[in-house]
């Protein structure tokens, strides 16, 4: 039995993390020699006070967790800083287990400190990056937003009064010309009027594009119902825009967020569904709003089928990255019955 529990001794002391066991009530009676080579301490020292390594800050949260873990007889997992021999203090990943007799009663508690500060430290940059970059993002769509905005303005108040000057004048010289030649250039003053309005129309839809005025003025609502009846007038697809319950306007950044994601939804429709219906649903919730972008089309391509899949792939990050930029969500899957559902919710 002598050379048995040499060996054990040997791979308990050995083994790459921190071994100790307890008494049933707690009781630290047992650490290897990983446990006092990390803590610097004495085999006396760590059974008398093993609790001293623990990070200060720590200490009020793992006991009381401990407390309850020893006192209900369930395995205790939790992360920890604990005291190196230099005084510098790591992450640990702790985890106890209870050994019992036949009877079910507790005999002995083991646990292992796992170290995870690498990984700990990796976790918090990733995450930091991840809040960078959604400020970035952010950022990046409020500058889109705005460029869209001034761009708008540029066209209504140059471009829209030369067109509406056009279109007065062209009335005045067919009002001016005598009857024959009035006659002569029925045609081209025809022509030229119906340029005119084709090219107001165009500019009114490209400022629709860049900033619809109805978004500003009266909220998401209108502008997706305004913004549907021109998509449907266009593409032939018919487009319902219903709000489920009260509704409240959002934050202005809210509501071009959700606007964009719909128009980029809509688009995507067009393109790549072949769809003949798209209801768009809002709802206003405690804590967020939702919006669904739901088509009756063929569905989502399978993995690679397609030429056109990149572009409708890259148009999802851009939704995907409107709704992350605000804290939100967007899920993209299959809609009951049949086509695509476009699922995005944000923070109120």
């Amino acid at each position: 039995m002598r050379p048995r529990e040499d060996h054990l001794r040997l791979v308990i002391d050995t083994i790459p993390t921190m071994v100790w066991s307890l008494t049933p009530d707690g009781t630290i009676d047992f650490v290897n020699q990983r446990w006092l080579e990390y803590s610097g301490l004495s085999l006396e020292e760590a059974l008398a006070n093993s609790i001293s390594i623990l990070h200060p800050d720590d200490v009020q949260r793992v006991v009381g967790k401990w407390t309850s873990i020893m006192a209900a007889g369930v395995p205790f997992e939790e992360e920890m800083r604990l005291r190196r021999a230099d005084g510098v203090y790591r992450w640990f990943l702790v985890r106890t287990v209870a050994l019992r007799d036949e009877n079910g009663r507790i005999l002995k508690w083991y646990g292992t400190s796992t170290d995870v500060d690498d990984h700990k430290h990796a976790e918090n940059a990733l995450r930091e990056s991840g809040v960078q970059l959604q400020a970035l993002t952010r950022r990046l769509v409020e500058l889109q937003e705005s460029e869209r905005k001034h761009l708008a303005r540029e066209l209504h108040d140059r471009i829209g009064p030369t067109l509406t000057a056009l279109s007065i004048n062209l009335k005045l010289i067919e009002d001016a010309l005598p009857p024959a030649p009035r006659q002569a250039l029925a045609g081209t003053l025809g022509d030229s009027a119906r340029q005119v309005h084709e090219a107001t129309a165009a500019m009114r839809d490209v400022m629709g594009e860049l900033r619809p005025h109805e978004l500003d003025q009266y909220g998401l609502q209108p502008a997706l119902s305004r913004y549907a009846e021109q998509f449907s007038a266009r593409l032939g697809i018919a487009v319902t825009v219903r709000t489920e319950g009260p509704y409240e306007r959002a934050a202005p950044e809210v509501e071009i967020a959700l606007f964009r994601i719909a128009q980029e939804a809509l688009n995507n429709v067009a393109k790549h569904a072949r769809a003949k219906r798209i209801a768009i649903a809002l709802r206003c919730l405690a804590s967020e709003y939702a919006m669904s972008v739901t088509d009756d089309g063929i569905g989502l391509p399978a993995s690679g089928e397609g030429a056109e899949r990149p572009r409708a792939a890259l148009g999802m990050v851009t939704m995907r990255e409107r709704a992350q930029a605000l804290g939100g969500s967007l899920v993209i899957e299959p809609a009951p019955g049949g086509g695509t559902c476009v699922a995005v919710r944000v923070p109120r």
